[in-house]
């Protein structure tokens, strides 16, 4: 009877001290040591408190601004019309001046291309009638034709850099360097081009009173 009663004890006695050493952890059955704290950490006893930061408050929308917004906008729309207006017709004039001046330039050498090909008739159509009224197609030619003879046809025409003048909206002057096969040198002809009524470029003036294609009057 009493050795069945220590038996019982024994077995809960190990049991117990099982179940200590699986809640120790360390399987002795012994307590786990606390680790110690640094003697340098401050004790937090409380947390630290966050300041709440305040939700931004929507202003009210002012009357006054949309009109002002509305003046800006016009003042804007204003400006960029002025400033197309004066680029327009910045743009129209150049254009105008160009043409003007490519159209003038191009009579000018279609009436020396016409002299170089002893084609008189068609130098004659590029007169103006300032000077056609005066002269006729037979006396230019022969005037034209004496030049030839004394000096030689046309071999060469160039324009002279930077020679063109615009006398005003119609009117456009030219210097063309010559060069004849009869002429040790070239000589400069003067051209001046007047648009009519119609838009067409026409020679109004040329050489010394429009009776001199050549370097002067012929000696031969």
């Amino acid at each position: 009877m009493w050795g069945r009663q220590d038996q019982d004890r024994e077995r809960r006695g190990r049991s117990f001290g099982g179940y200590a050493a699986g809640v120790n952890g360390n399987g002795t059955g012994k307590k786990r040591v606390v680790p110690q704290r640094p003697p340098n950490m401050t004790r937090v006893e409380q947390p630290p408190k966050t300041p709440r930061v305040a939700r931004p408050q929507r202003e009210a929308a002012r009357s006054g601004n949309w009109r002002r917004r509305l003046v800006i906008w016009g003042v804007i729309f204003v400006v960029c019309s002025l400033l197309a207006c004066g680029i327009g017709y910045a743009a129209v004039n150049f254009f105008a001046a160009t043409n003007a001046n490519s159209g003038a330039a191009t009579t000018g050498a279609d009436f020396l291309a016409a002299l170089s090909n002893q084609n008189y008739n068609q130098a004659y159509n590029d007169l103006d009638a300032t000077i056609t009224v005066q002269t006729s197609p037979e006396d230019f030619k022969q005037e034209a034709q004496s030049d030839d003879r004394c000096y030689g046809p046309v071999t060469n025409y160039s324009e002279v850099p930077d020679s063109a003048v615009q006398n005003n909206a119609q009117s456009y002057s030219y210097s063309y360097t010559i060069t004849r096969s009869k002429l040790p040198h070239a000589y400069t002809l003067r051209l001046t081009l007047q648009q009519d009524t119609y838009g067409n470029w026409k020679i109004s003036s040329f050489g010394n009173n429009n009776d001199d294609l050549g370097p002067g009057q012929p000696t031969c």
